[in-house]
């Protein structure tokens, strides 16, 4: 018996197609795969048997699937590092038969290639943060880190009260603030250029740059909104979709001093309302479903305080799932 490891190129056949689930299938169809040192690449490995005996099929057993980041050191100095996305065998046995042969080569793969290390993200409960650990402890030197929490929403029954009560606190909060918010508008380029070049020299944060080649998504534009004041951008947010019935929350942001003008709750009440709870009589198994987009969903920092707070007293009793994400890291 032998054990071969290839690079697969998207779009990838039906026998290794079926180690990726759906989301992971729809989010690799917005990525596409290439040169290994280009950001936000898309790599992929693929594990397969070859039998001695005459007239034998191989046998496709698994796949790692990685994106190509940058990162910077302690100096400041710019790097890449290739972060895995998912690791899927056939079964637990042949996970751990051939687990850490994949992963040394890829190790070794990243090594090659100056990348600056590997990373693994894994829930911190569950078989597969379970087969990571195994996976980790068995090739590698790697460092455990605290994650991000990964927050899904879908129950409209109980996110809708909630919603109602915190678009209420938004207007309390607003007083006599003047700041007003506006669709996106991904042509209002001068403006973009302009809040950008601002962000940049201030140590502030950074909309989404059309520029920046590191993204991997592109904005919903009817599911993304603008803060503005005397018709300057102070703030947005930016919401993207990672499956066709699956929104996610994703760049949050308002300038110092507007965080507690009630903008930022506002924003978010304003895109939920508009996503997930306009008038349907669509049901799935006899559950009432977010229209028209069914699910949304955001990440939250526990290293931001006061957000990961508001995001556990607020979102947490009302979520479908809670997933507290650790990171483990290989540098060389």
């Amino acid at each position: 018996m032998n054990v071969f490891i290839e690079r697969l190129e998207l779009p990838i056949d039906a026998e290794w197609d079926r180690f990726i689930t759906p989301l992971q299938r729809s989010c690799l169809g917005q990525v596409p795969a290439g040169d290994c040192l280009q950001e936000v690449k898309v790599l992929i490995w693929g594990v397969q048997i070859r039998q001695e005996s005459a007239g034998a099929v191989d046998v496709k057993c698994g796949i790692l699937i990685a994106k190509v980041i940058k990162t910077l050191n302690s100096k400041g100095i710019q790097s890449f590092l290739l972060s895995v996305i998912s690791i899927a065998f056939a079964a637990p046995k042949v996970a751990k038969l051939f687990g850490p042969i994949l992963l040394e080569h890829v190790l070794d793969f990243s090594s090659d290639h100056s990348f600056s290390g590997v990373h693994i993200g894994c829930p911190q409960k569950g078989e597969y943060g379970e087969s990571v650990r195994c996976l980790t402890a068995s090739v590698g030197s790697w460092v455990p880190r605290p994650g991000k929490v990964v927050v899904r929403l879908s129950d409209v029954q109980r996110v809708g009260p909630l919603l109602t009560r915190l678009e209420k606190a938004a207007e309390r909060k607003k007083g006599l603030a003047q700041w007003q918010i506006e669709p996106y508008d991904s042509n209002a380029l001068s403006h973009w250029q302009d809040r950008i070049k601002f962000s940049t020299e201030n140590n502030l944060g950074i909309p989404w740059d059309p520029d920046d080649s590191s993204y991997d998504w592109e904005p919903s534009v009817q599911y993304s909104r603008v803060l503005k004041f005397n018709n300057e951008i102070i703030g947005w947010l930016i919401c993207h979709f990672i499956a066709d019935d699956v929104l996610r929350y994703g760049k949050l942001w308002v300038d110092p001093g507007w965080e507690q003008s009630g903008s930022p709750l506002a924003m978010l009440c304003d895109v939920m309302r508009s996503a997930h709870f306009q008038p349907t009589s669509t049901e799935h198994v006899d559950k009432p479903m977010g229209y028209p987009i069914s699910v949304g969903c955001f990440i939250s920092h526990p290293s931001i305080d006061n957000l990961h707070r508001f995001v556990t007293n607020k979102f947490q009793p009302v979520c479908d799932s809670w997933t507290v994400l650790e990171n483990y890291c290989c540098y060389f």
